[in-house]
């Protein structure tokens, strides 16, 4: 890293509410930093089981909470005159996304966590302690929650 704290920040981006103050965060920092903002949405399958062969169902349903978890980070960072790029992976969430990181030499990895009750981070694991468990990168966790203003 030469003249700036990051110059490379990832931010994991799902469907979901929660997410946004990930997003919001990550985008805070590239400007700050004046880092380029790469936003990774993972669609992962693996846990749902079709039936009746509908899987493009299960597709269609991913590529829709892509495109809302990517309209959500243009919203942000457009508005802040972030350079950014939004990218869509399919794979295991954690290791996508670290993998990702890898490829465009990301200085900083930036996740949120949901805060999940234990028995449910056991059952079904936690994106967000994969990532900081097998990333080189530094990894920003940012907690959110449903409590939260939805911004």
């Amino acid at each position: 890293m030469t003249g700036s704290l990051y110059n490379t920040i990832v931010v994991g981006v799902d469907g979901t509410k929660y997410i946004r103050k990930a997003v919001n965060t990550a985008v805070g920092l590239a400007k700050l930093t004046g880092a380029k903002l790469y936003a990774v949405y993972v669609s992962d399958a693996s846990y749902v089981v079709p039936i009746n062969g509908e899987w493009e169902l299960i597709s269609d349903k991913l590529q829709i909470e892509a495109e809302a978890a990517f309209e959500f980070v243009r919203d942000r960072a457009g508005a802040e005159g972030i350079d950014f790029e939004t990218v869509s992976l399919s794979g295991a969430p954690a290791q996508e996304i670290v993998q990702y990181a890898d490829l465009v030499g990301a200085d900083l990895i930036v996740v949120g966590a949901a805060g999940k009750k234990a028995i449910e981070r056991l059952i079904l694991g936690s994106v967000s302690e994969k990532v900081v468990r097998s990333s080189k990168q530094q990894v920003l966790v940012v907690r959110c929650n449903a409590a939260e203003p939805d911004k």
